[in-house]
């Protein structure tokens, strides 16, 4: 009766150090995107930059200098389906836009699809004169 017991109880007690101690189920959601980036609000002398993909390894990186101000794209990670975040990056696009101008710049970067007719996303971006930003595209991205 005794043995019967401490092997019920000892059960129990892996069974609670399991639940407590291994790392709780996430779920995550694969986004992969093959399009173009769209930039409007800028004239070909106001704004100079560079569109990189890149990833984590040990491939090769893409540029492309800006203007001309449409541009291909490519995304894939692992998002968190609670926040949005990115968890796990393969290939990440990364715009580098600087204003060249005096004045501040109001851009709207727009993400099209690979067939160039459904938006996936716009983000809004004021430049401030000879100030310079980088925008890692899977952040607006839904």
């Amino acid at each position: 009766m005794l043995t019967r017991r401490a092997t019920l109880i000892s059960v129990v007690l892996v069974a609670l150090a399991a639940a407590v101690l291994l790392p709780q189920k996430s779920s995550a959601g694969t986004q992969t995107v093959l399009g173009s980036l769209t930039i409007t609000g800028a004239g070909p002398t106001d704004l100079v930059g560079v569109v990189i993909t890149h990833n984590p390894g040990f491939e090769k990186t893409i540029s492309q200098q800006i203007p001309p101000f449409i541009v291909p794209i490519f995304v894939d990670g692992d998002t968190d389906d609670m926040t949005g975040q990115v968890v796990n990056s393969r290939f990440e696009t990364t715009v580098i836009l600087t204003n060249t101008t005096g004045g501040t710049l109001n851009l709207t970067l727009t993400i099209l699809d690979a067939g160039g007719t459904n938006t996936l996303a716009t983000s809004m971006i004021s430049l401030p004169p000879h100030a310079t930003t980088a925008i890692d595209l899977s952040g607006p991205l839904p």
